[in-house]
C-alpha cells in the first residue's frame, strides 16, 4: 500500500543530537520541519550517551577562570588527528563555530549547559591541551517539559550528571555516589545526560512546529536532475514519498549493527565487535548518499572511540543484545589479557586500546581478550550490571577459580603465562607503576577510568585476593566509525569532485571524522553533530 505524498521545507532523517539541533534551529527561524526516525524512540545513540560536549573556548570555561584560544584548540585537534590525517581547516571551522552554536542555543532555544569540573582533555599534557573547562554537559531537565517519552540510557546512571559523578568520587566508584539525589530525581522524572540533551532541543523544535514521526524508515533519496528533493519511506506497512523544498539532512548514525559494513570498514570480524549504539545504526545514510555519488572519507580503524565492552546477559535494549562500556578494566585490581594470557595495552586509557584491538593481518589469533580481576575488585567496583559486592550472573563470567592456574585452565590459556603476567603487573602496581604500557600516567584516565581515592595510583592495584574472575571483552563501538560522508563548512554533502550534492546535508556520526582523524576526544562527536546541525539549519533558512 502506498501513502500519499507529503511536503516540508526541511526533512531531518534521524533524531540524534545533530538532527534535533538542526530541526530546532530551522524551526525557530520559520521553516517547516519534519523529523523521520527509524526507531521506536527518539534520540538516537547520542540520547544514550553521557552528553559530553567538547567545546573549546566556551563562555562557561571562562566563568571558571580558564583561558583558551582558537590556536590552542586547533593545535590540540590536529595533534589528535595525526600528521597525515590532520585537516587544519576542518578543525578550525569546528573550534570557531562550536562556541557560537552553544551561545545561540542558550540564548534562543532554551538549552542549559554547565562545565564538567575536574575533567581534563584526553591529552591535557600535549600541544594545546587543557586541564579543565572544555567539557560541557546539559543541566538536568524535568521530563514534563519534554514533548515525547525518551528512553533511559542502559549504559549510564540516569539521575546524575557527569559533574556530580566526579564530585562524588569518580565515574565508577558507585559506592561513593549520592544515591539519595539520584533516587529523588528518578522518582520526580528529572532527566540528565543524553536524555536531557535531546530533550532540550526536542522541546524547542516541537514548540516551533516541528513534526516527529517514529518507526519511519527512509529507504531512498529522491533526486530530480542533480538535486536531492525528497525521500522515500516506509511506515506501518505503507510506503510514501516526502519532498523537501529546502533540504534533506541525514543524521542516521554509523553502521555498528551492520556486520558487513563493520567487517569492510573496521577490518574486524563481526563476532568480536559489540556496540552501545541504538540498533537502528546500520549505515543507512552512508549507503543512500553513496549511491547518489557522495564521497566517503576512509580512515584506518585504529582510532575513533573503540574500547573494551562487556555483554550483559539476560538484558536487551530496543530488542537488541545489551553491551556496556568497560572502562572498568582501568580500575585497580584488574587487567586485560589476550587469548594467550598476556597484557597488550594501557587498560586505563581506551584511545590506546583501539590500535591494540586491530590486527592488520586479519588473523586475530590473540582474540578473544579477557578482563581478569580478583575479589578486591568485586568488593569495590561495579561491572556490567552488577554492583560492588554482589554476585555475578552465572552466564556473565567466562571463568572463576581459587587460583590463577585454575582460571587459565578454564580459559584454555597457558597457566605459566597468565601467572607470570599477573605477577609482573602486581610487582609494579604496588609501586603505582606500569613500565610495560604506561598505565596510570594519563590524567584523564585517573579521573574517568580510575579510583581517585586509591593510592599510590588511581589505575593500579595488584590482583592478590582469590577468587579470581574473568569476563570476555569485545571491541566496543558507539556509533563513531572510521568511514563517513565528507561535508563542507555548511554541512553540505560533497561528491567525489568535492562539489556539494544540491539539497543534501549530513550531521553527526554519518560523517567522516575529518576533524580528529585517527584520534578521538570524548565530547567531539556530540559537539560536532550539534554544531553542524546549527550550521546546516542556518544555511537552509538563509537560502529560503
Amino acid at each position: 500500500m502506498t501513502a500519499s505524498s507529503e511536503s516540508s521545507d526541511l526533512i531531518v532523517v534521524g533524531s540524534g543530537v545533530g538532527g534535533v539541533a538542526t530541526a530546532a534551529t530551522a524551526a525557530a527561524n520559520g521553516a517547516s520541519v519534519t523529523i523521520l526516525e527509524k526507531g521506536a524512540v527518539i534520540g538516537g545513540s547520542s540520547g544514550l550517551s553521557g552528553a559530553q560536549l567538547w567545546i573549546a573556548g566556551n563562555d562557561h570555561m571562562r566563568d571558571l577562570g580558564h583561558e583558551d584560544s582558537i590556536e590552542e584548540a586547533v593545535d590540540y585537534l590536529t595533534h589528535l588527528a595525526g600528521d597525515h590525517y590532520a585537516d587544519e581547516a576542518a578543525a578550525r571551522r569546528y573550534v570557531e563555530r562550536a562556541p557560537e552554536a552553544v551561545a545561540y542555543f542558550e540564548a534562543e532555544l532554551g538549552l542549559e549547559v554547565q562545565c564538567i569540573r575536574g575533567m581534563p582533555d584526553y591529552h591535557s599534557e600535549g600541544p594545546g591541551g587543557k586541564d579543565e573547562g572544555r567539557y560541557l554537559e546539559p543541566r538536568p531537565l524535568d521530563r514534563d517539559e519534554i514533548p515525547a517519552e525518551l528512553p533511559n540510557s542502559p549504559h549510564l546512571p540516569g539521575g546524575a550528571t557527569n559533574d556530580e559523578l566526579l564530585t562524588w568520587g569518580g565515574a565508577f566508584t558507585a559506592q561513593e555516589w549520592d544515591w539519595d539525589t539520584i533516587t529523588r530525581r528518578r522518582e520526580e522524572g528529572v532527566a540528565t545526560m543524553g536524555t536531557a540533551l535531546i530533550g532540550y532541543f526536542l522541546r524547542s523544535a516541537v514548540e516551533n512546529g516541528a513534526v516527529v514521526h517514529t518507526e519511519t524508515t527512509v529507504t531512498d533519496l529522491v533526486v530530480e536532475g542533480s538535486e536531492v528533493v525528497g525521500v522515500e519511506y516506509e511506515r506501518e506497512g505503507e510506503t510514501g514519498t516526502m519532498t523537501a523544498t529546502e533540504g534533506i539532512v541525514l543524521n542516521t548514525g554509523a553502521y555498528d549493527w551492520n556486520a558487513s559494513l563493520i567487517e569492510s570498514f573496521e577490518g574486524t570480524p563481526a563476532e568480536y565487535v559489540a556496540s552501545a549504539a541504538v540498533p537502528t545504526a546500520t549505515g543507512d545514510g552512508h549507503t543512500m548518499a553513496a549511491l547518489e555519488g557522495a564521497k566517503l572519507g576512509v580512515y584506518p580503524p585504529v582510532g575513533s572511540a573503540k574500547g573494551f565492552f562487556v555483554a550483559v546477559p539476560g538484558r536487551e535494549f530496543l530488542e537488541a543484545p545489551l553491551y556496556r562500556y568497560c572502562y572498568n578494566v582501568g580500575l585497580p585490581h584488574a587487567i586485560a589479557v589476550n587469548a594467550h594470557g598476556e597484557r597488550f595495552c594501557d587498560e586505563s586509557f581506551y584511545p590506546k586500546q583501539a590500535a591494540s584491538l586491530y590486527d592488520p593481518t586479519g588473523e586475530y589469533e590473540d582474540f578473544p581478550p579477557y578482563m581478569i580481576f580478583d575479589e578486591q575488585y568485586r568488593q569495590k567496583y561495579p561491572l556490567g550490571s552488577t554492583l560492588p559486592g554482589k554476585e555475578y550472573p552465572n552466564e556473565f563470567l567466562a571463568a572463576e577459580a581459587d587460583d590463577l592456574e585454575g582460571l587459565a585452565h578454564q580459559l584454555e590459556m597457558d597457566a605459566e603465562t597468565l601467572t607470570a603476567t599477573v605477577e609482573r603487573f602486581n610487582g609494579h602496581a604496588e609501586r603505582g607503576e606500569d613500565p610495560d604500557f604506561g598505565r596510570g600516567e594519563n590524567a584523564w584516565g585517573h579521573v574517568w577510568g580510575g579510583d581517585p581515592g586509591h593510592d599510590p595510583n588511581p589505575n593500579l592495584g595488584p590482583l592478590t585476593e582469590p577468587p579470581y574472575y574473568a569476563v570476555r571483552l569485545y571491541v566496543g563501538l558507539s556509533s563513531m566509525g572510521n568511514v563517513g560522508l565528507i561535508t563542507d563548512r555548511n554541512a553540505r554533502v560533497l561528491d567525489w569532485n568535492d562539489d556539494p550534492l544540491e539539497g543534501l546535508y549530513a550531521v553527526g556520526s554519518v560523517c567522516a571524522p575529518v576533524e580528529w582523524g585517527v584520534g578521538y576526544q570524548s565530547g567531539l562527536q556530540n559537539g560536532r553533530a550539534m554544531t553542524d546541525g546549527y550550521l546546516a539549519a542556518l544555511d537552509i533558512v538563509d537560502d529560503e
